[in-house]
């Protein structure tokens, strides 16, 4: 029962020492709940399986196209699907918005198009009624909807009748044949369940149309060998339609993903391994801290350990004796991180889910699960093993007779010096790192919140359509479409102006110029649109804008943008110019009858240009099935989004848009999110300095102070203060100068990393003034560390000196 009596002395220790206790905690607490709340927020968004039954079985399927991923390329995947056996169960379904009409009143839900199967894939039950079922697939069948939990509770007040009722969903009477369990919005955020259109259900070879995939795999085959074996059967599917049907040349190959990691687009995986790294390097400084505070009430008792051992007492004995300390210390607080991790992640389940209620992916909810449990055992147990092991071990594990000849008077001893001197080199390495990929990090997120895109997003609303092939099979009957809804949608008091688009995609120019043709770019951002774009796009310039007779029967015209006249035509008049353009695998030529200004890249955040050249042709030459159409109001938002329904009903009444709402939405989140990055990175950053000013502070004042008995023996013959300081200095400046050049080499590897990967969205330049800032900061902050110390000790006197123990 020994060890009961170490127990009983480690915690007398630690009541006699109050703030020894509560400083250690305050590091302990704050490391540990950075970095669990760190991994358990990032864990929900990337790697949580999907809380349904099985929910780790389920997958994403989608198909790469030359490298590029789209949903799905749906014709050549389901045949590859229906060909190779290696799923148990799979399905299609379509995200759209409704509305859902209570009164004189309505709102926008988001809801799914889901065949019959969707539900017991996701082995779920309706808490009253029924699911859909293949009657209702059929198009003279009666208009059914499932209702989720969220919206029978808040529209219809649970209403226990509420099943066999009608509701009004696009101004059609729909009845209600379910109700779906609390947090049930399986694919992803859905609120309302609608039976699949007939014309989604028969894909044809000729379609190019993209729709999602759920998939359960086999039991008896990998992940691996399901991707490959449909890679092959898609692609030699492909190889054959893509030629008859007018589809895009190219290899197409399938990729499996959890919701998740779909979600995320890949690049999840990057940013939970980035961040983690931060919190996790901030853990270790946390525990070099309270490592170094037990070291230092180890190296108070280590002639008393000599003793010990000199004695006969066992080296397990004396490392765990010395353990006890930080044990308990640590184990209170992992307890008090797990209870404050748990407050923040209910707060902050709360705060995101009610600012943006329809768009929040039913898996993302932040609590104390069992992952982030047992992440707790694993990060005390670290902890316990790097603050409380090390410390006790290299304590314990010592020369006896070395301890008791050069241990006395307060003296540093030769081992104790150097591991030291490995802490701070260490220290200013983890520092410097952090400070150095924190303040990249910080520039991406002021960028974000300050980046100008060109567009202006003042009441101005967004909606998207998929103009299914069935129902609008011409290009003149989507240009129909577009033109009579834009006009209905000015005939309202409340909207000033209309406009549609939509992009193209990159389009070979090719132009007769002085310039070499290697060194200008091959592909040129080409859109289509229809009306005056200048109140939401880029502005006029010059020429003129398109108009309604630039339609299929008139010349091919376009507007370019000024970086295209700066780079192709400087100081020359650039209207009436033609060009030709490579344009659906056909070569046309277009005549230059305007100029437009510069946009910002607005499809990625990572390009190393100010603007992007771009092309705006005329949507009544070039026309889609996926257009989106702008609207900007006069002021009352909920007004301007009735009376789009209103429009849009007159023309079809089962078509719904796939999204509706401010145009401003997308850019509004990005920056929300670049917020809550800019103070994790601020809050983490600042933690990080505090502990690394504190560690590295108390590890050379508690140096300087053993070496007080050199500092008085060296005054005593003759040294002056200065020269003593000077020394110390120089002791430091090495371990600085180690610590940093280290951290400034792994910064440059992440750096040349990140830039690549990034497309060189930082300037060069701009590492060059980190790297400046930072170490200037850190060269201070080590240097007033060591002097500050050094000189109290050079202001004893040399007698006090001497004597001191």
């Amino acid at each position: 029962m020994s060890w009961l009596l170490d127990i009983k002395y480690a915690f007398r220790l630690l009541i006699k020492a109050p703030k020894f206790t509560a400083l250690t905690l305050v590091v302990l607490i704050g490391g540990l709940s950075l970095s669990l709340f760190t991994f358990s927020f990032l864990y929900a968004i990337v790697y949580k399986p999907l809380p349904l039954p099985e929910g780790d079985t389920v997958y994403r399927v989608f198909g790469n196209h030359n490298g590029h991923r789209h949903a799905n390329v749906a014709y050549e995947i389901l045949q590859a699907m229906q060909q190779e056996d290696v799923f148990s169960e799979y399905g299609i379904w379509q995200d759209t918005s409704v509305r859902l009409s209570i009164n004189d009143a309505g709102k926008t839900i988001p809801a799914s198009f889901v065949q019959p199967n969707m539900f017991s894939f996701s082995r779920t039950e309706p808490i009253m009624g029924r699911t859909i079922n293949q009657e209702d697939l059929r198009t003279d069948a009666e208009k059914v909807v499932v209702l989720s939990h969220t919206v029978w509770q808040n529209d219809f007040n649970q209403d226990p009748n509420i099943v066999g009722k009608n509701i009004r969903i696009n101004e059609t009477v729909t009845t209600v044949i379910g109700v779906m369990p609390k947090n049930y919005n399986f694919p992803i955020v859905s609120k309302l369940w609608l039976p699949l259109p007939q014309q989604l259900q028969n894909i044809q070879p000729s379609s190019k149309q993209q729709y999602p995939i759920y998939a359960r795999l086999n039991h008896n085959i990998s992940l691996k060998q399901a991707e490959q074996q449909l890679s092959d059967a898609a692609n030699s599917i492909y190889q054959l339609t893509y030629k008859q049907y007018d589809k895009e040349e190219g290899e197409l190959s399938i990729e499996l993903a959890s919701f998740p990691i779909a979600q995320t687009d890949r690049d999840g995986s990057i940013v939970f391994t980035f961040f983690n790294l931060i919190a996790l390097s901030i853990l270790i400084l946390a525990c070099i801290n309270v490592g170094n505070l037990l070291l230092a009430r180890a190296i108070e008792r280590q002639k008393e350990i000599a003793i010990r051992a000199a004695l006969g007492a066992p080296q397990k004995r004396l490392t765990l004796q010395l353990m006890w300390e930080g044990i308990i210390i640590t184990l209170l607080g992992g307890v008090l991180s797990v209870l404050l991790v748990g407050a923040l992640l209910s707060t902050t389940d709360s705060i995101i889910k009610s600012a943006l209620p329809n768009n929040i992916p039913f898996w993302w909810n932040w609590e104390l699960d069992a992952p982030t449990l047992l992440m707790a055992i694993v990060f005390t147990l670290l902890t316990i093993f790097l603050a409380s092991f090390i410390p006790a071990w290299r304590s314990a594990n010592q020369d006896i007779n070395a301890t008791l000849r050069d241990g006395t008077r307060g003296a540093q001893s030769k081992k104790a010096g150097k591991l030291s001197r490995m802490l701070v080199t260490f220290q200013i390495f983890l520092i410097s790192t952090l400070l150095l990929m924190g303040s990249v990090s910080a520039f991406i997120a002021y960028f974000l919140l300050n980046v100008d895109f060109g567009v202006n997003y003042d009441r101005t609303y967004l909606a998207s359509f998929n103009l299914q092939k069935q129902e609008y099979p011409t290009e003149q009957q989507q240009r129909n479409f577009i033109q009579g809804l834009l006009t209905e949608l000015e005939q309202s008091p409340q909207i000033t102006n209309t406009f549609s688009y939509f992009f193209i995609g990159q389009s070979t120019l090719k132009i007769q110029t002085e310039k070499d043709i290697n060194t200008l770019p091959k592909k040129i951002k080409t859109f289509s649109i229809i009306g005056k774009g200048d109140f939401y796009r880029a502005e006029l310039l010059q020429g003129r804008h398109l108009s309604i007779s630039d339609n299929e029967n008139a010349q091919r015209v376009v507007l370019v943008s000024q970086s295209m006249v700066e780079r192709y035509w400087p100081d020359e008049m650039v209207l009436g110019k033609t060009i030709d353009v490579m344009l659906n695998q056909q070569e046309q030529t277009f005549t230059i009858v305007g100029v437009v200004a510069n946009l910002a890249d607005g499809s990625s955040f990572y390009s190393d240009k100010i603007s992007e050249d771009e092309m705006h042709l005329s949507g009544l030459q070039f026309s889609s099935s996926y257009p989106r159409i702008i609207y900007k109001y006069h002021d009352n938002e909920q007004e301007a989004e009735e009376y789009f329904y209103q429009s849009l009903f007159k023309f079809n009444r089962n078509l719904e848009p796939n999204r509706l709402e401010p145009a401003s939405y997308s850019s509004d989140m990005m920056k929300n999110i670049a917020v809550i990055v800019a103070w994790i990175t601020f809050g983490s950053a600042g933690f990080a300095l505090l502990l690394a000013l504190t560690g590295i502070y108390g590890l050379t004042a508690n140096s300087v102070v053993q070496r007080t008995h050199e500092i008085g023996v060296r005054r005593a013959v003759g040294a002056t203060d200065r020269n003593i300081i000077q020394l110390f200095l120089k002791h430091g400046s090495k371990q600085l100068m180690i610590g940093m050049g280290a951290g400034m080499m792994v910064f440059s590897v992440i750096a040349i990393a990140f830039q690549s990967f990034t497309e060189n969205m930082i300037p060069p330049l701009l590492y060059v003034a980190l790297i400046t800032v930072v170490v200037t900061l850190l060269s201070v902050i080590v240097m007033l560390a060591i002097y500050l110390p050094t000189r109290k000790a050079v202001k004893l006197e040399p007698s006090a000196a001497l004597r001191y123990e």
